[in-house]
């Protein structure tokens, strides 16, 4: 039974680290830069992101998330880059992965139109040592460590207008170094912003994903701002319930927060996930309609 256990947990733990970990953000229309590279500069301004996540509460070795993103566009508008920067813990893994970004946006007269490329390396750590066996101080699990260094790269097209985006990602297109280069995760996006009145305004937005080896997941949302503050819903096929708050400080500083409620088989054994979210944005030079809510 002991030899059975081991071989579970390895065979297990290796599988993710080859697979990797795709991480999940439930407040990602805030900061497209997390599933899209060619938002880059898009708002206009430099800006500055960082987002936390604790998920799946309760759960022994659940992934916790944090991030850290800047963007900016170059004096020549049509050139934009960016920094994003992940560091993520999940079971006895610890991924830390640093993107590199270029974006090229083609004006229009009320829109654009951007081309996204990212590059990076995701440094990848096991700490054996951190398994639980049925014998204490198994030696075969003492001392032992196992690392990876993987350079990936990944594209994006976004499209944006005063009130209508849509983009297609694929933000880890090819992961070389693992037994084959593949195409990893596509992600389709798109939100339409509703004008009820000078303070009130709805953006209802959806996510499709698809990860290799997974279900096609998609994401249905609805955020409503008053003046200041925003509220929101998001429905996650097969996965949870979230419910959003965001709250702009002044025309610079925003905090954002959401709660997922699981819905899947996972919620005998979870209390939910929690991200927090505080951006800033350097200068304010066009208009607010667009950069606040997209």
């Amino acid at each position: 039974m002991k030899k059975l256990l081991l071989i579970a947990i390895i065979s297990f733990t290796i599988l993710r680290v080859n697979a990797q970990h795709d991480n999940l953000y439930s407040q990602y229309m805030f900061n497209g830069l997390l599933v899209n590279p060619a938002y880059a500069g898009s708002n206009d301004m430099l800006n500055a992101t960082a987002v936390y996540r604790n998920q799946w509460v309760g759960f022994d070795g659940a992934p916790k998330t944090g991030t850290f993103s800047l963007h900016t566009p170059l004096k020549n508008k049509k050139l934009n880059v960016g920094l994003l920067f992940i560091t993520d813990q999940y079971g006895i893994t610890t991924q830390n992965v640093i993107n590199g970004v270029f974006a090229y946006r083609i004006f229009f007269k009320k829109s654009s139109l951007s081309f996204g490329l990212q590059a990076g390396v995701n440094f990848t750590r096991n700490n054996w040592n951190a398994i639980q066996t049925t014998t204490p101080g198994d030696v075969v699990f003492t001392n032992q460590y196992s690392q990876q260094n993987l350079p990936q790269t990944g594209f994006g097209i976004y499209y944006k207008a005063q009130k209508f985006y849509a983009g297609f990602s694929s933000p880890e297109l090819i992961s070389i170094g693992l037994s084959k280069n593949v195409f990893r995760s596509a992600l389709l996006t798109a939100g339409y912003l509703i004008n009820v009145s000078d303070d009130i305004k709805i953006k209802p937005s959806v996510l499709v994903k698809y990860i290799k080896d997974s279900p096609v997941e998609i994401d249905i949302n609805a955020n409503i701002y008053f003046k200041a503050f925003g509220i929101g819903y998001s429905y996650r096929t097969n996965d949870a319930m979230v419910f959003l708050a965001t709250c702009n400080i002044n025309k610079q500083f925003s905090v954002g927060y959401s709660y997922d409620y699981t819905t899947s088989k996972l919620k005998t054994f979870v209390k939910g996930s929690h991200e927090v979210m505080l951006k800033y944005d350097f200068g304010y030079k066009i208009k607010p309609q667009s950069p606040r809510y997209f």
